[in-house]
């Protein structure tokens, strides 16, 4: 089991109680968030993100429950005083309006404040129990490349995961006043806490992928970019941790690339810091990514990085200042980039020092403060007075690390009440 840990000397643990009054009592209750989901599924980013951000909520005193259909992680969210509440996957009508009523139960019963919706059913799902309740909807938009991404605007409020999503949002008809700007936090998730996949010691010195074997993840690419500079560099191995449909298809590649004792397929992993912190280099060829957590957790674990530029990626990267940017679908600038990592001992050293440095902005805490500085916003007056304030706060070096435009933040009172 790993420690957790927070950069910055923050503690991650440690439930906060609600303020005193005068008179020593406690007069204010924390805020209720739910957090809804289709499922807790294991290799799943948004989920990921969900438990990461209620465990952090849980351990500052907030009231967090989860209701999804059974996971991977229950157990860790229990154990961070998260109450797990189990639904029905909505997989036709039925199940699905069997979720809604779940919901709205479970929304009475707990007279929460918040339900914060992290996938498309749920967030239609807490969009119909708003309308009977006075629960207020929190969506993230976690896959804007899904096809079904505005049923997400079903949220009185839509967090974007990185300004680029906010943009691309914007250009798609959300009107501003609408959205919020909350980059993910990766460093001190409790899923630290889980027990190591064994996978086995990677084969080193070596090129790692965390990433699901599907299209939109550009695994093809990065196997052609290897396959550039595999010839020059016979040591080196490219090791890919993950899973999907694509699978069959990769290993095909690389047989056919003649790359079958280089190219190493593991298969999936619940705590890939184990195999980033083994890795030399870490690699994204991914076409789309509105955030890219694999990218933030490999500039934890101290991995030189080389990702394409969409999405989210250049501001984990700090436009370039972490870590090198490439363009998406070219496997000629992606082998360049690595061939300047592979070829150069020096160069490698530095590059993995200064995706190393300044990483504390990339705190779940910082994520998990300054969403409740958004539930805070939309929740409606009348019930905020009930409140206690958030006990967490923002790391100071946020808006810098973000290079935010002036303008982005909305103004208080913005949201429609």
């Amino acid at each position: 089991m790993r420690k957790r840990t927070v950069p910055g000397g923050a503690k991650a643990g440690g439930a906060q109680a609600a303020p005193a009054d005068a008179a020593g009592m406690r007069s204010e209750r924390p805020l209720r968030v739910i957090h809804a989901l289709k499922h807790g599924k294991r290799g799943n980013g948004s989920v990921h993100v969900a438990v990461d951000l209620a465990c952090c909520q849980a351990d500052s005193g907030m009231d967090v429950w989860f209701a999804a259909a059974p996971g991977a992680y229950d157990e860790l969210l229990r154990g961070h005083g998260v109450r797990v509440v189990e639904q029905p996957e909505p997989t036709s009508v039925a199940s699905f309006t069997q979720a809604v009523s779940r919901l709205l139960s479970l929304v009475r019963e707990t007279d929460a404040d918040v339900i914060h919706a992290h996938m498309m059913s749920s967030a239609v799902a807490a969009w119909a129990v708003s309308r009977v309740t006075s629960v207020t909807t929190v969506t993230t938009v976690h896959n804007s490349f899904d096809a079904h991404w505005w049923l997400m605007r079903a949220g009185k409020v839509m967090v974007a995961v990185s300004e680029a999503e906010r943009a691309l949002l914007i250009e798609r008809g959300v009107p501003e006043r609408k959205l919020r700007v909350v980059l993910n936090g990766t460093i001190g998730s409790a899923r630290e806490e889980l027990p190591p996949d064994d996978l086995g010691l990677l084969r080193r010195p070596g090129i790692v992928a965390v990433s699901g074997l599907h299209g939109r993840k550009g695994v093809h690419d990065l196997i052609r970019a290897f396959e550039l500079v595999a010839g020059d560099y016979p040591q080196w191995h490219l090791n890919i941790v993950g899973w999907g449909p694509d699978r069959d298809v990769l290993e095909a590649q690389a047989g056919a690339a003649g790359l079958t004792d280089s190219v190493h397929f593991l298969g999936p992993s619940l705590t890939p810091w184990v195999q980033l912190e083994q890795s030399e280099i870490f690699a994204s060829a991914a076409l789309a990514e509105p955030f890219g957590l694999n990218v933030s957790e490999a500039r934890a674990a101290g991995c030189a990085v080389v990702a394409t530029a969409v999405g989210g990626v250049p501001e984990i990267l700090e436009h370039g200042a972490a870590g090198r940017l490439v363009p998406p679908g070219d496997p000629d600038a992606m082998a360049a980039a690595l061939r300047s990592l592979m070829a150069d001992p020096t160069e490698l050293a530095r590059a993995r020092s200064e995706s190393a440095r300044g990483t504390a902005w990339l705190a779940t805490s910082r994520a998990a403060a300054e969403y409740a500085a958004v539930y805070r916003e939309a929740v409606p007056r009348r019930r905020i007075r009930r409140l206690a304030r958030p006990a967490t706060t923002v790391h100071r070096d946020v808006a810098d690390r973000r290079k935010r435009p002036i303008g982005t933040r909305a103004r208080e009172g913005d949201i429609a009440r």
